[in-house]
């Protein structure tokens, strides 16, 4: 089934709900037992949820200028969305980010929520000071537990072909050799990493060049922990884990978006855990 219209409902209302930040908007609309992922970070229980929503009135006090879904699409339980979010924050600055948003929905509610932003973008817009620290409790830094199913071979639905299509341009991209992927590639594909857009080939030759200086011994594993499709985009919420250049164990979350033509990559916009990556890598090799 590509999408089940009732989970996508559901989700929307949700989503509108916890933007007001009020719990009792959209408490009501969650599981009993609900986990929050923001990025790496995971959260048991409606408290965690709360936390946000409290942070979110004191970050954004004037409310969201406005929030745009680039990418809508549900699938088994899952609701993948990616969003541009436009916002005044509570340091008087114009905010601008590109999140990735993936919703599991269970008997009507929400199950669990991960979202990821571009936190270079984030890091200067706020004033974090404003905040109580003693509000937070820690979370447990590690990837959701949950593994997708992956498309069987005899599965010729659009949806399935899509998937083969991203998981093997993945396999290929994820070795950094061009030769390997760019036959995978539209001729003027897109890539975006965080609120960072390029378009051409070149965009992910330069991607392959800075991974095989930041990974040299490669990556090491893959884990798909949501992947779903409507045909055309295929959406996944995938873990990596690899030796980096600092001889560092680096583990980290991804959201990521592809659109599929014709077989082929038209477009990949990727977000990860910014705060997971910044102390694993020794960005002084890249020129």
């Amino acid at each position: 089934m590509i999408e089940t219209s009732d989970d996508a409902t559901l989700v929307r209302r949700y989503r509108k709900a916890f933007a007001t930040f009020d719990p009792d908007a959209y408490g009501p609309m969650l599981a009993e037992d609900p986990v929050y992922h923001f990025g790496m970070t995971g959260h048991r229980g409606a408290d965690a949820y709360h936390q946000n929503t409290a942070s979110g009135r004191v970050l954004y006090p004037f409310g969201s200028l406005r929030s745009t879904e680039r990418r809508f699409l549900a699938e088994g339980g899952w609701v993948a969305v990616l969003v541009e979010r436009e916002a005044i924050t509570n340091a008087l600055a114009h905010y601008e980010n590109t999140y990735t948003m993936f919703y599991e929905v269970v008997d009507g509610r929400i199950a669990t929520q991960v979202e990821m932003l571009d936190g270079g973008v984030a890091g200067s817009k706020f004033d974090l000071s404003a905040l109580d620290p003693n509000h937070f409790t820690p979370g447990v830094i590690a990837p959701p537990a949950r593994r997708a199913d992956l498309p069987g071979e005899r599965d010729e639905s659009d949806s399935a072909c899509a998937k083969r299509t991203v998981l093997a341009f993945l396999d290929a991209f994820l070795s950094f050799d061009p030769d390997a992927f760019e036959p995978m590639l539209l001729d003027d594909p897109l890539h975006q990493f965080g609120v960072t857009r390029r378009t051409g080939r070149d965009a992910f030759r330069e991607i392959a060049r800075v991974g095989r200086i930041l990974y040299p011994e490669g990556i090491a594993n893959r884990t798909h922990h949501v992947l779903v499709s409507d045909g055309r985009t295929v959406a996944t919420l995938l873990s990596m884990r690899a030796k980096t250049n600092k001889e560092i164990d680096y583990e980290n979350l991804y959201g990521m978006f592809f659109d599929v033509h014709d077989g082929r990559i038209a477009s990949l916009v990727e977000v990860l855990d910014g705060s997971v990556a910044d102390a694993s890598f020794d960005l002084s090799e890249i020129e």
